[in-house]
């Protein structure tokens, strides 16, 4: 299975969109460990819905962010942070090119804190609109980690 697509087997087994990438990224980088897979859902939690369902950040965003500070990011303040900086920046613009908008409420048209909403969202947004986010943004940071 590609990264691709098991951002989308995540994303659609009820993984949130930051967890989704994240978890599918790590994986196909060879970053996982025994152990982290556990944390990686913990960690990135809160961010889906566009940070606690704030309809901000989205949730891909975050998750491509964060794949990329796990391989390309310092281990002590001393080393450069260019590389994971430089990466970072790319997929951000190239993000926001692709899809016109970082916030989640822009890209997905619903207000998640509003439970009529989130029930629209269930039903159509997610498969629909989210769906390929979360997969771009995984193929697409694995593709810039993969560059660098």
């Amino acid at each position: 299975m590609n990264v691709e697509e098991e951002a989308k087997r995540n994303f659609n087994s009820g993984y949130n969109c930051a967890e989704s990438v994240l978890l599918a990224v790590s994986k196909h980088t060879g970053q996982i460990v025994q152990d982290s897979h556990s944390c990686i859902p913990r960690i990135m939690t809160g961010f889906g819905g566009g940070v606690g369902r704030n309809g901000d950040i989205c949730g891909a965003l975050t998750g491509a962010i964060a794949s990329i500070s796990l391989v390309l990011g310092r281990d002590n303040s001393g080393q450069s942070r260019d590389p994971c900086y430089e990466a970072a920046d790319r997929f951000y613009n190239e993000f926001v090119e692709t899809f016109g908008s970082s916030l989640c409420r822009k890209l997905t048209g619903v207000d998640l804190k509003k439970p009529e909403q989130r029930e629209t969202y269930q039903d159509r947004v997610h498969v629909e609109r989210c769906n390929p986010i979360v997969a771009w943004a995984a193929k697409r940071t694995h593709e810039i980690i993969q560059e660098a």
